[in-house]
């Protein structure tokens, strides 16, 4: 394992970390506070670094940054179901 894998995990585990009480926040006042263009935006470029991760091997990198992308996904749909 790289430095390089060891110090994407590390930071987007921090990310991941920080969009936990959104997400949470969310789903318990029912309302979807994340605008589509700032959510689909960050999950077509958190798409590209999953993809640029796993082509260069960081496997680490490549399940966290997919994480990332996925939570990106739940704040759309909290978006999409949500009215504000």
């Amino acid at each position: 394992m790289t430095w390089q894998n060891i110090a994407i995990t590390a930071a987007s585990i921090i990310f991941v970390y920080a969009m936990l009480p959104q997400i949470i926040y969310g789903f318990k006042k029912r309302r979807g506070v994340i605008t589509y263009q700032f959510s689909i935006l960050n999950i077509i470029a958190m798409l590209a670094l999953t993809i640029a991760y796993w082509s260069r091997g960081l496997i680490f990198s490549t399940v966290i940054n997919a994480v990332i992308t996925i939570l990106w996904g739940v704040l759309l749909f909290q978006r999409i179901i949500y009215p504000n």
